[in-house]
């Protein structure tokens, strides 16, 4: 349970809440009593509603003690949840698996949401829900001691109109089912449209797209608000109804009140203290909305990632060569099954060379993938990617060796604040060329044992190219390097160069061996390249 350490702030908070329910019935019977007063000689009115003035006092002090202790207390427990639920929720999120977000309804804009407002909306179901609970348990149990003391017939009757009002609100709430989880998913889609423009707004105002971007925004939004519309009949209808419903029983209680007092059966005072125990019974939490945004919260917490990050279990060596083999492995991504990428391909990458393949951000459909003869999907993750990832304690003096090697250093140290700049969200403030010779300054202060290039030279113009390719050179030293790229200057020094053509190896060998052959694929791209250069 997310709130176990939160309990007895909960359970006091229940205490509060169901003081907070005790005094309604309790108002509506002093409130009978004390209209009795007024029928009273001169001398008793004057000495009675001072008595009933200083009751009425205590209450209110009463009120202004349970009542703002409720609240605080559900606030307290209902921040905590909602701390809890953040962290637990994205930390289930960064340890998914790549996959994952490969879906567009777990776009970062949804998952945003979900961590934003869905996180704070499940806070109604600790806070306001809870806490309306324990206050109309309190109001009900008060209000029917206090109407079967005053009147047992009178109070059977309004027990008896009770299934009423109860089968509205079990209507209401059906009707409104699933409303607001379809607006939730439609704001979703908007919150997306609006994160896409902002995260790429350079490029919105280049093309002078903006309005564009609008009217997408706004196509988006035009569907929660039908929704809405229609969640105000629904809802509207029903509050109209729950009223009917109310007068109508008040209407009977007075009709039968009249004819019990008639009769000798009743007083004033008892189907007055019946008819106020009626309207000041609770109103139910309308906790649809709640529910939907805990199922979608807990959606994720449930998840079970097929390659989790997280997990401690697997295998570590002592040390690593960084011998790979690809043993028949095929691959599709599972958003493009129809699209072949690798189909039945072997190829042996020795230690300490270049050579071509993705990074285990996803698991082959069949076949193998070994590091050092070890199948990779026997390492513990956490191990395998510190041994191509990157490492965060490193002293100033190590950083700008780095970034020297990588052809850094020159222009960071020209930035306002040098290396404590800030460069933007996604680095806008820099080049295509700066942001690589940074990624290539982090491989190097990592040092690893495999080193995954994946179209490091992409998008650049020729002389950010050749400062790339000369830090690239300087890293790629004696250690496994494997290269996936379309530019031939890249891998023209790779010890095994694999052409893939349709998911399979066409080619296989060094730059002079594939050169040679005849028509061959890569020699075809080699005079391509060199003819549109």
């Amino acid at each position: 349970m997310l709130n176990k350490n939160e309990l007895q702030i909960l359970l006091l908070g229940a205490i509060a809440a169901a003081g907070h329910g005790v005094i309604f019935p309790v108002f509506g019977l002093l409130l009978s009593k004390v209209i009795k007063m007024f029928y009273e000689p001169h001398n008793e009115l004057r000495e009675d509603s001072k008595t009933w003035a200083g009751v009425y006092v205590g209450m209110g002090c009463f009120a202004l003690a349970v009542i703002p202790v409720q609240n605080i207390l559900f606030a307290i427990a209902g921040g905590k949840l909602i701390k809890q639920i953040r962290s637990l929720t994205f930390q289930k999120v960064v340890h998914q698996q790549i996959s994952w977000f490969d879906d567009p309804a777990k776009s970062s804009g949804a998952i945003g949401a979900r961590l934003s407002s869905d996180a704070s909306t499940v806070k109604a179901l600790v806070g306001d829900a809870l806490a309306l609970i324990a206050q109309n348990i309190a109001t009900v149990i008060a209000g029917l001691i206090i109407s079967f003391t005053a009147n047992w017939k009178l109070a059977l009757i309004i027990l008896a109109m009770s299934p009423l009002l109860i089968m509205q609100g079990v209507l209401q709430t059906k009707f409104l089912q699933g409303f607001s989880a379809d607006a939730k998913v439609l704001y979703e889609e908007a919150s997306q449209v609006a994160n896409d423009a902002i995260g790429s707004i350079r490029t919105v105002a280049s093309f002078c797209s903006e309005k564009k971007v609008m009217e997408a925004y706004e196509k988006k939004c035009d569907a929660p608000m039908k929704q809405g519309v229609r969640l105000g009949v629904v809802s509207g209808v029903g509050f109209g109804f729950s009223f009917f419903v109310m007068f109508c029983t008040n209407a009977l209680i007075f009709y039968i009140g009249a004819i019990l007092v008639k009769n000798g059966q009743a007083t004033f005072e008892q189907v007055f203290m019946g008819f106020q125990n009626l309207v000041t019974s609770g109103m139910g939490p309308d906790s649809n909305k709640a529910k939907d945004s805990a199922a979608s919260i807990f959606k994720i917490l449930d998840s079970k990632p097929m390659i989790d990050s997280s997990s401690d279990t697997g295998t570590t060596l002592s040390s690593i060569t960084g011998e790979i083999d690809l043993e028949h492995v095929s691959f599709k991504y599972p958003t493009r099954p129809d699209v072949q990428i690798f189909k039945d391909i072997c190829l042996k990458i020795p230690s300490g060379k270049v050579s071509i393949l993705k990074e285990r951000f996803y698991d082959p459909d069949s076949g193998r993938v070994l590091i050092d003869g070890v199948e990779i999907n026997k390492f513990k993750l956490n191990w395998l990617r510190q041994q191509i990832g990157l490492r965060g304690d490193v002293t100033k003096e190590e950083i700008i060796a780095a970034t020297k090697a990588s052809n850094a250093h020159t222009f960071i140290s020209l930035l306002t604040h040098g290396y404590d700049t800030s460069v933007g969200e996604r680095g806008v403030q820099l080049s295509g060329g700066q942001k690589q010779r940074i990624v290539i300054a982090r491989a190097i202060l990592k040092d690893p044992k495999i080193l995954l290039l994946d179209e490091a030279t992409s998008a650049l113009d020729a002389e950010s190219e050749r400062i790339v390719q000369d830090a690239l050179d300087s890293v790629m030293l004696n250690r496994t390097t494997v290269v996936v790229a379309h530019r031939l200057t890249t891998i023209k020094g790779a010890d095994i160069i694999a052409v893939v053509k349709n998911g399979v190896i066409a080619e296989k060998g060094s730059h002079d061996s594939l050169m040679n052959i005849t028509e061959g694929a890569y020699a075809s791209l080699v005079a391509l390249h060199s003819n549109s250069t």
